[in-house]
């Protein structure tokens, strides 16, 4: 049976091919497109990206910076009340000197007052002693010498007189000599109880010392903070660029590809109207 219609489709192979190469150019026409809006918004995306890094950056440091600050004052603060506590602790010390100061003072003034009246006393007992043994001296020696003149005065001599009169005169020698053994006597007394008021004063004297006041560190100061260092955002990438070498590879295909099925469309054509020996031609 032949067909009518073949001979129509003579024309049809290449309106195919054209058909085809239209739609592989949209379809790369609309790939190139569509590389071309994700290659910009991967750029916009990456430009917002590198921007919030870098405010994000910022802020932190900000706001390290306030908390340093934060921190500073509060141990400024601190530093403050401890130095503040080291000064009423130096205080304290400087009253504690002055209190014992004045404690040292009126045992001093006391003992060398005692000492200035026993002194005395010592020595008013001395001279007194001395002058009682001067007046018993004295009187002693009057006594002897009116002994004497009284023997004198009765005109007698011989032994017995004499021995009267020496008699005096050995009784008062001894007298004298026992006197001045007492003085020697008092003397060395009164020297070892000068001596010993002496070293009651120095007891006295030294019994109180001044008070040593005890070092008070003053706190260490706080550091101001150091500005925080702004780390900058890592580096990134968002490719390359849609390639018009690629779109033109793409077309080129698009364009062998309708070529290539528009040739094998009029093939299938040719060889339905070729002659065959079973059926005839054009069957």
């Amino acid at each position: 049976m032949v067909l009518p219609a073949l001979p129509a489709l003579a024309g049809a192979s290449q309106m195919f091919g054209l058909a085809q190469f239209g739609l592989g150019a949209a379809q790369a026409g609309l790939g190139f497109m569509a590389n071309q809006q994700a290659y910009a918004s991967d750029v916009a995306f990456q430009n917002a990206n590198s921007r919030f890094a870098s405010w994000q950056a910022g802020f932190n440091a900000r706001v390290n910076d306030a908390n340093n600050q934060y921190r500073y004052w509060q141990e400024t603060v601190n530093y403050n009340q401890e130095l503040a506590y080291a000064n009423s602790l130096r205080n304290v010390e400087t009253l504690k000197a002055i209190r014992q100061a004045e404690v040292v003072r009126d045992t001093r003034a006391a003992a060398g007052a005692d000492y200035i009246r026993q002194s005395e006393a010592i020595a008013s007992q001395f001279a007194e002693q001395e002058m009682a043994a001067a007046v018993a001296q004295q009187q002693y020696s009057w006594r002897a010498l009116q002994g004497r003149a009284s023997v004198r005065a009765l005109g007698r001599e011989g032994k017995s007189v004499d021995r009267l009169v020496n008699n005096y005169a050995r009784q008062e020698g001894d007298f004298m000599a026992l006197q001045q053994i007492n003085s020697d006597i008092r003397g060395r007394q009164y020297t070892r109880a000068q001596a010993g008021q002496v070293a009651q004063y120095l007891s006295q004297y030294n019994s109180q010392q001044f008070y040593d006041e005890a070092p008070i560190l003053d706190p260490i100061p706080p550091f101001p903070p150091l500005p925080t260092l702004v780390t900058p955002a890592p580096p990134s990438r968002s490719g390359s660029a849609p390639s018009m070498g690629a779109f033109g590879l793409n077309l080129l295909s698009a364009g062998i590809g309708a070529y290539g099925s528009a040739l094998g469309f009029e093939q299938q054509r040719r060889s339905v109207l070729t002659p065959n020996s079973r059926y005839g031609v054009g069957t």
